[in-house]
């Protein structure tokens, strides 16, 4: 028959997997009769490790007020700590059940009845109700535990201590030495309070950043959480936050373990905190390198943030192998600096080569930036739109680029005249420049992945050695592939090297200079054998 009404309750088959409601490794265990001691009122912890061969044993001693009720201590879910305890940090009720499936002893001062007491508790109780017997015990203040150490323990087991006590509030001892222990927001560039905790706010390098690291700290116990965090652009790093919880109810972790936050309306509004927090010490800090979005964001939120500071990079051609990609580090800030597009390195190459002999666009060349949108001192830059190169080869005339392929009949090398020619966007107008070129290239085919699908235009007269149109090209076509099957970086790198010099050479000084250059370069590691006063010279035919 369906009941008329139903109640929760704990299945007693429930006691048969206490060991499995805890994950109870070392660091695990550590930490959570460390916040007991600490909820304790305790002043110091004490952690010793002895014993010697199969037998070892972990003794955890506090100063605190003891445990009245030596029930509560395998009552599962019953703290028997204090209401205002409760209110702030909604204990689990796992403390020693922490232990389950080990051998412990208890030692503990019951204040009400100033007398103390002693339980033993077997491995094989925690998974039984059978009853536990409590003695006298001469113990006249705190609470001491002792646990049989398994093996699995003995490897981290110092390492795991050291690392629980370095943020808890409570000096801790290990065999008799003081741990060091930190301020959860040491280095912080701001810290305020909101609601219970403090927010430390932090710059850090994007390498030195991880969202797996530990962001709040309950305690000593360090725990991921998703919080806000503002990157600068270009080459400035993250502003990030961590969060010292000492009385914040409205923050609450998963239980028992407390590994994750809750996503609650409170960990909603700390993020608000964490966000706005950030921004203020943006602001203390005086100068930024914020998107706009981010800028316009903290005036939104009541901080008035002023423009990021006004200069952009040097710009350099991007190189097809992105390894080769660096930034200079040189800050422009003359307020005529014109802003260059991430072109393809295929136009961006040999447009570089031409504009370092003559800069028609009347300004230095600068990273264009698009997350500065937005900033009256980057709005009014001016801006390369487009480039291409026109070449005269005998009576045609055709456009190149990265992606428009020469014409079919086009020949490949010598050319009359190269025309590097660009669409620049300035206060609404659109303006036409040129520059003289000695080089052009154009995907051929729509493709150009290696030396010989890649048409190569050189001006004739122009003062460039085939060598020299060769590291332009390397630079404007060669990566290196991660192929499992591919050769080493520094193989791919020689092939490619001898093939566009053997190429090049003989599209510009013929097919014997070409031959005369492989061999030179095939000899090259072994001119060393010729004594300095002699001449070796070498003929080779089909039939050697």
């Amino acid at each position: 028959m369906i009941p008329a009404t139903i109640a929760t309750a704990v299945a007693p088959e429930t006691i048969a997997k206490v060991t499995r409601l805890f994950n109870n490794t070392a660091f695990d265990v550590i930490c959570e009769l460390l916040q007991n001691a600490r909820r304790a009122g305790a002043t110091g912890v004490a952690l010793a490790l002895n014993g010697a061969g199969a037998e070892h044993f972990l003794h955890i001693t506090d100063d605190g007020h003891g445990i009245a009720d030596p029930v509560s201590i395998v009552t599962l879910g019953r703290s028997g700590w204090s209401d205002e305890t409760r209110r702030a940090e909604d204990p689990a009720g796992m403390g020693v059940f922490s232990l389950a499936g080990r051998d412990v002893i208890i030692r503990s001062f019951s204040k009400p009845d100033r007398q103390g007491w002693m339980a033993h508790i077997p491995a094989s109780a925690w998974e039984t109700s059978r009853p536990i017997a409590i003695e006298p015990d001469p113990i006249m203040r705190g609470t001491a535990i002792t646990v049989r150490v398994p093996d699995e323990w003995l490897k981290t087991l110092e390492r795991d201590v050291a690392r629980a006590a370095k943020h808890y509030p409570v000096p801790v001892t290990w065999n008799g030495a003081v741990l060091p222990q930190e301020d959860w927001l040491k280095d912080a560039v701001h810290v305020e309070e909101w609601y219970g905790v403090r927010i430390g706010v932090f710059q850090k390098h994007p390498s030195h950043y991880s969202s797996r690291d530990g962001r709040l700290n309950f305690h000593g116990l360090t725990i991921p959480c998703d919080l806000p965090y503002v990157q600068e652009v270009d080459r400035g790093g993250h502003w990030i936050a961590r969060v010292d919880i000492f009385d914040a109810p409205q923050i609450q972790l998963v239980l028992p373990a407390r590994k994750e936050v809750v996503e609650n309306t409170g960990i909603a509004a700390l993020r608000d905190a964490v966000r706005l927090a950030i921004y203020r010490a943006i602001e203390a800090a005086g100068t930024h390198r914020l998107s706009a979005h981010d800028w316009r964001e903290a005036r939104s939120l009541g901080i008035a943030l002023p423009e990021a500071e006004p200069y952009l990079f040097a710009w350099t051609a991007y190189a097809a192998d992105s390894s080769r990609n660096y930034e200079s580090g040189a800050r422009v800030t003359d307020t005529g600096m014109v802003l260059m597009p991430d072109f393809d390195a295929l136009i961006g190459q040999p447009a570089q080569a031409a504009i370092a002999k003559h800069n028609p666009f009347g300004g230095p060349l600068v990273e264009a930036q698009d997350a500065f949108k937005g900033y009256g001192w980057y709005d009014i830059l001016a801006r390369v739109e487009d480039m291409r190169f026109r070449v005269t080869q005998g009576d045609r005339t055709f456009i190149v680029s990265d992606s428009r392929e020469a014409p079919a009949e086009a020949e490949n090398g010598w050319v009359e005249a190269i025309t590097l020619e660009a669409t620049m966007s300035h206060a609404g107008a659109f303006i036409e420049v040129s520059t003289d070129a000695n080089v052009a290239f154009a995907p051929d085919q729509w493709s150009c992945n290696s030396v010989d699908e890649t048409s190569v235009f050189v001006r004739r007269g122009s003062e460039i050695t085939a060598l020299g149109v060769a590291d332009i090209l390397e630079n404007a076509i060669f990566y290196a592939s991660d192929d499992s099957d591919a050769d080493s970086y520094d193989t791919q790198l020689e092939r490619f090297q001898a093939d566009a010099a053997e190429r090049i050479i003989g599209l510009l000084e013929g097919d014997d200079a070409a031959l005369e250059n492989r061999i030179r370069d095939k000899l090259a590691g072994h001119y060393f054998l010729v004594p300095e006063d002699r001449t070796v010279t070498v003929v080779i035919d089909r039939d050697m």
